[in-house]
């Protein structure tokens, strides 16, 4: 025997049963994952591990508010004062093992100083991959992180 129900009866009857009936999509029912989250795409975008939101400001795409805001409020008046010869946005640096620290800032000043700069959350800074790469430029590259 088959059963057959119009996506407001199934609505209704997901309802009933405390599972929501809100989670209809292309005409098929997307039942809660186990842990009680709906699946991806079913009401919106996944939430980043760290919790930062991507956001996009004069059309430039930033992995967090915190990097954005650093960038426009503290970096590009400098820039555009003329006091730094370069501002580079997402610079790599390859490290042993075939791993990869990607730099949120690097500038370096009139003088040719460089400062490598990172916006970090405190909770970031204490993650162990984070941690070890940290180390890594600096014993390899010479180079300090600056965390803001």
């Amino acid at each position: 025997m088959t059963l057959r129900l119009s996506e407001e009866e199934f609505a209704e009857l997901m309802r009933r049963r405390g599972r929501g009936g809100d989670l209809i999509r292309h005409g098929c029912a997307v039942p809660p994952s186990p842990k009680g989250k709906a699946l991806e795409g079913a009401e919106g975008p996944k939430r980043s591990k760290y919790g930062n939101r991507k956001v996009v400001v004069d059309g430039m795409k930033f992995d967090s508010q915190k990097e954005a805001d650093y960038y426009m409020g503290v970096l590009l008046p400098i820039w555009k004062a003329g006091e730094l010869k370069l501002l580079a946005r997402q610079v790599p640096f390859d490290l042993p093992g075939g791993i990869r620290y990607i730099a949120d800032f690097v500038t370096v000043d009139r003088e040719g100083a460089v400062r490598v700069i990172d916006t970090k959350s405190d909770a970031t800074r204490r993650i162990r991959v984070y941690i070890n790469k940290k180390k890594q430029m600096r014993a390899i590259w010479k180079i300090e992180i600056e965390e803001v």
